[in-house]
């Protein structure tokens, strides 16, 4: 198995998702009931085998059998999560893959991580050898898809259009009020995690002012000094073809909130942003 670090977690592929666990984890032990199979497997990269640890607590919440642990040592641990339904006719079953890393759990995809994928049910396989929970996994595992999204240009751009055309904003982009912006920011690109920026006509930065709850754009001192980032500062780069790309500063690298490219795009939370964003003066969509 070829281990994943921070360092190699988004090669090959722009954006990762994650999540940020309380210092406290408690993970779902394996229960066969007549709605189905659910379960979390602590994978051990370096050993590769299942992990087991005398400080992790057994306890049971709900009536669900779950271990309880602190987080930290699950630090460069994978965890497999399978979700077998059978509620329904339509039986549903999902196998995934994460990574923990410094208490934060990161997504990984089967188009980027097969390899990956391939072991953990290889080892999976190996040490539930003979339990009946093993037969749920395997078809969760054959379940699997290939989640690689094709992305429309052409598309995402009408739907941007659509976003912009719904919202009535005010004309003035140096003063107007973003709400839970970091709550929505579900997509990050790790390896870009920049200290400082460059503004310039087509690279803007705008800050939040937590005391009056408005965002103003920052103005260069000149032309070659670089602007210190703070987290929650939003990059508008308005150099790429024909629309925007715009990112929000945060401790784990830059969260993706608009790459009509990368088929991310506004979501409801985020409109009166890029509302504005598309009234800096700039065509920024296509006629």
């Amino acid at each position: 198995m070829r281990i994943i670090s921070k360092s190699n977690l988004c090669t090959n592929r722009p954006y990762i998702n994650l999540k940020k666990l309380s210092i406290k984890s408690s993970l779902r032990v394996g229960e066969i009931t007549e709605a189905g199979f659910k379960s979390t497997y602590i994978i051990n990269q370096h050993t590769q085998s299942l992990s087991t640890n005398e400080n992790y607590i057994l306890q049971f919440s709900k009536g669900i059998q779950k271990i309880t642990l602190d987080t930290e040592l699950l630090h460069e641990l994978l965890l497999v999560e399978v979700n077998y339904s059978s509620k329904s006719s339509n039986k549903s079953a999902k196998f995934k893959v994460y990574l923990v890393l410094d208490n934060i759990k990161y997504s990984l995809p089967f188009s980027s991580f097969q390899d990956i994928y391939d072991n953990c049910m290889d080892i999976l396989a190996r040490e539930l050898d003979g339990k009946e929970e093993l037969t749920y996994i395997k078809e969760s595992f054959n379940n699997l898809e290939n989640d690689e999204i094709s992305v429309d240009i052409e598309l995402n751009l009408e739907r941007l259009q659509e976003f912009k055309n719904k919202v009535n904003y005010k004309r003035n982009i140096y003063y107007f009020v973003i709400n839970n912006i970091a709550s929505s920011t579900s997509k990050y690109d790790i390896n870009t995690n920049p200290k400082e920026i460059l503004i310039s006509d087509t690279l803007k930065v705008l800050r939040y002012n937590p005391s009056t709850r408005l965002y103003i754009i920052l103005e260069p001192i000149d032309e070659t000094t670089k602007i210190k980032l703070n987290e929650s500062d939003i990059i508008c780069n308005l150099g790429e073809i024909d629309f925007p790309t715009v990112s929000i500063c945060t401790g784990y690298g830059l969260g993706k909130l608009l790459d009509v490219k990368n088929n991310v795009i506004p979501n409801t939370n985020t409109l009166s942003l890029f509302a504005n964003i598309l009234d800096l003066g700039l065509e920024v969509l296509k006629k």
